[in-house]
């Protein structure tokens, strides 16, 4: 949890609190179904008192598999009333105040030290918990491989959009392929 207070100079105080609760579904010996529900919020007057270093992005390899990273937002068109934007008309990210990510993962041994994977991820930025759409989640699915290397896990995850947006006329990409080193969560 990070806090400030008060007025310092021209600094804006803030909370920012990260919560992460992990939810066992069905475990297959050391591998399995794992479900990652992870929900952080930031304290704030309005979005623009917020430094952008502080606000919460989504999309990537950690978080909704199948988005450019940090290229999750709801659209300037977000029907809520005082709902401000957390991605442009353009698609690049402003951040927000709130974020919500849901991960399920099924791992599959397949020989020595390869899995196969499947997935399932959900989740967006929002700029305040009180403007949650759930209209406004947006999912991905997927396969990988996974090989368990002397130096860590290696990941590749190619995750398709299940709901594509356009863009300034243009449609999101179908797919996102990361390449990753370390666990996803």
């Amino acid at each position: 949890m990070l806090a400030a207070s008060g007025r310092i100079g021209l600094a804006r105080g803030f909370n920012r609190t990260v919560s992460i609760a992990p939810l066992p579904i069905l475990v297959l010996q050391d591998d399995g179904v794992l479900v990652f529900v992870d929900t952080e919020e930031a304290q704030s007057v309005d979005i623009s008192d917020l430094p952008a270093s502080e606000r919460f992005f989504s999309g990537g390899d950690t978080t909704v598999r199948g988005f450019a990273l940090d290229r999750l937002g709801t659209g300037p068109t977000v029907d809520q009333p005082g709902a401000a934007p957390t991605i442009d008309a353009n698609g690049f990210p402003t951040g927000g105040n709130a974020m919500l990510v849901m991960i399920t993962e099924l791992r599959v041994p397949v020989g020595g030290a390869f899995q196969m994977v499947g997935f399932l991820d959900a989740g967006n930025v929002f700029d305040r918990v009180s403007h949650f759409q759930l209209d406004e989640i947006r999912g991905s699915a997927g396969f990988g491989v996974r090989y368990r290397s002397p130096v860590g896990p290696i990941r590749v995850d190619l995750g398709f959009k299940l709901d594509r947006r356009e863009f300034a006329g243009e449609r999101e990409s179908l797919t996102a392929l990361h390449f990753s080193i370390g666990q996803a969560f």
